[in-house]
This record gives C-alpha cells, sequence and structure tokens, in this order.
C-alpha cells in the first residue's frame, strides 16, 4: 500500500507540475516566442489613452421680427426657398395650418442678409447651442398669450381649442446623417394653463424604466405630432421657418405674428435655422486641429430669441 500511494504521489505531481508549465507558456513566461498578455488584446480598439468624441450637432437659430405682411417675409425670402425639401405629405399638413417651412442652398438674398447684419439696435445675434446627437432641443417662438382662439388642421379634422396662458415652441431633435449632413426633426408645441409638477421622461422612446422620469415644474404641454417635418441639412443649407399671414387663427398665426395696442404695429417673423456636425475620431488627435465653436451667445428675453424652457431637455 505504501509503494502504491508513493507513486500515485509521485504521478500527481507531474501533472501538476506539467499543467503549470502549460500556463506559463500560454502566458507568455517564455521569453522566445514574444508573446504578452497586454499584446493579446492589442488588437481590439483604440489604442490606450485615446477617448472617441461622441457625436454632436451644433444648432444656430436666429428669429427675424418685421412688420405685418412684410414683403421681404412674405415675397423676397420665399422665392429663394425649396419647399420641395420638405416631403409632400409633411408640407400638406403644415400649409393647412398656416406653416411655411423650406430650405435655402447657398448664399441668403440680399435683403434678408441685410436684416440679419443690419446695425444696433437691430442687429440680429444668432444663438447657438451644442447638444449631442439625437438631443431634442426645445426654442421659444411666441411669447405667452393670455386666451388664444386656434384653427387646428390635424389628420384631416378641423377643430377649434381655445388656450389660456399659451406659449408656442418648436421642438428641435438632430440627428448625424450621411455624408456630413445633419437630418433635423421639427415639431411644433403649445404650452398652456398654470404651472404644475409633473413626471416627464428623460428620453422619447416605447418603454421606460422608473429612473428615466424626472419631476418637472411646467405647463401642460400640446405636442403637435402630426404637425412633425424631417429635413437633411447640408453645411451650406439653411432652414426657413415662417406662416401664411392671411389664415388669421392658424397655428402658423399664433407662432409667428404678435398682436400689439395698435393694428399697424402687429408683426411678423420668420426663424433660420444652421445646423453641422462633428467630426468623429479622436479627441487627443483632433484636438491639435480642432477649430473653437461659436461661443453659446446670452439672449435677452425681451428679443424674444429662441431659448430653451425651463426643466427641458438637459444638456
Amino acid at each position: 500500500m505504501r509503494a502504491f500511494r508513493g507513486r500515485s504521489g509521485v504521478s500527481r505531481r507531474a501533472a501538476l507540475g506539467g499543467l503549470a508549465l502549460g500556463l506559463a507558456g500560454a502566458c507568455g513566461c517564455n521569453r522566445k516566442d514574444g508573446i504578452r498578455p497586454d499584446n493579446l488584446l492589442g488588437g481590439f480598439g483604440p489604442s490606450r489613452g485615446e477617448v472617441i468624441e461622441p457625436k454632436k450637432v451644433t444648432l444656430r437659430m436666429a428669429i427675424i421680427s418685421r412688420p405685418f405682411r412684410d414683403p421681404v417675409l412674405n415675397e423676397v425670402v420665399w422665392r429663394s426657398v425649396d419647399e420641395q425639401a420638405v416631403g409632400p405629405a409633411e408640407r400638406q399638413a403644415l400649409q393647412a395650418n398656416g406653416v411655411r417651412m423650406g430650405r435655402i442652398t447657398g448664399d441668403l438674398p440680399r435683403e434678408l442678409e441685410a436684416l440679419l447684419n443690419a446695425p444696433p439696435p437691430n442687429k440680429v445675434e444668432p444663438v447657438t447651442f451644442l447638444v449631442p446627437d439625437g438631443t431634442q432641443e426645445l426654442f421659444t417662438l411666441a411669447q405667452p398669450l393670455e386666451q388664444v382662439s386656434l384653427l387646428l388642421n390635424l389628420s384631416g379634422r378641423v377643430t377649434g381649442k381655445d388656450y389660456s396662458q399659451a406659449s408656442g415652441y418648436y421642438r428641435v431633435t438632430p440627428e448625424h446623417h450621411d455624408a456630413g449632413a445633419v437630418a433635423l426633426r421639427l415639431t411644433p408645441e403649445i404650452h398652456h394653463g398654470q404651472v404644475q409638477t409633473s413626471y416627464q421622461p428623460l428620453q422619447q422612446g416605447p418603454t421606460y424604466a422608473p429612473q428615466e422620469f424626472k419631476i418637472t415644474n411646467g405647463q401642460q404641454q400640446d405636442a403637435m405630432r402630426d404637425l412633425t417635418a424631417n429635413l437633411v441639412v447640408e453645411p451650406n443649407q439653411t432652414v426657413v421657418l415662417g406662416c401664411h399671414p392671411d389664415q388669421e387663427r392658424s397655428l402658423g398665426a399664433f407662432l409667428f405674428t404678435a398682436s400689439a395696442d395698435q393694428p399697424d404695429q402687429r408683426s411678423q417673423r420668420i426663424v433660420l435655422i444652421w445646423a453641422e456636425r462633428n467630426q468623429m475620431g479622436v479627441v487627443d488627435e483632433k484636438s491639435k486641429k480642432a477649430v473653437p465653436l461659436d461661443p453659446i451667445a446670452e439672449v435677452d428675453p425681451a428679443k424674444a430669441g429662441p431659448t430653451p424652457a425651463p426643466d427641458e431637455s438637459p444638456r
């Protein structure tokens, strides 16, 4: 029995020794073959210390206000706008609600450039936002009104709706598109009523987990998803939003006109949007050649410039 045990112990020691040698060889203890554990992972992903820049989009927005029925806003500008850039069904739905939308390629009309570059205090300062890809940005268009009555044409049905303490917005969602372009999704909204506490999803989607909600203090929000429009924008293109001024009680008139105490002081406005995406790559390498973006502009609320609404779309 003792001899048998001795041979068994020797066999076990030999087997364990062989296993150890095999593991050592696989892990690179043999210097002749030059294999190291870090070399085994060297072909996967970027080099150590490199950070891939996330997708982002620079949005610039400007609002130009002129007297009601101004010929530059109603005639000159739209002669240069390609309204066919919006899909037929989307364009028809917008027109039925008094909204005009399209795209200018290349230089803006001289008359429009003159309005943008007018001397102070009439100079228009575009507002710049740098937002992550797919993030919603909310822009203010219509200042609050105590009461407003609109005729909405949604899904082929015309209905009248009264709002109290109503403000007009456009929610813009940019995403990277092929060949360096940006795809924009634009949805009009009306926020109205008393400010209330509610639970809002952080991101739009089919399902939500409890941690994806936030507590917000805000008004009731009516998103006109039937009037959502989609546009693809190149760096040399400008999106133009405006209205048909003859449709007095339309959504377009609410968003793009403003009444005054005197009828001859009523104003009308158009919105210009530029979009440009960042170039994907390694941050460390790009930082040597990067061109700084325009600083985010400070907006005076009295000038009715586009500003994000409170408690919306955190960046």
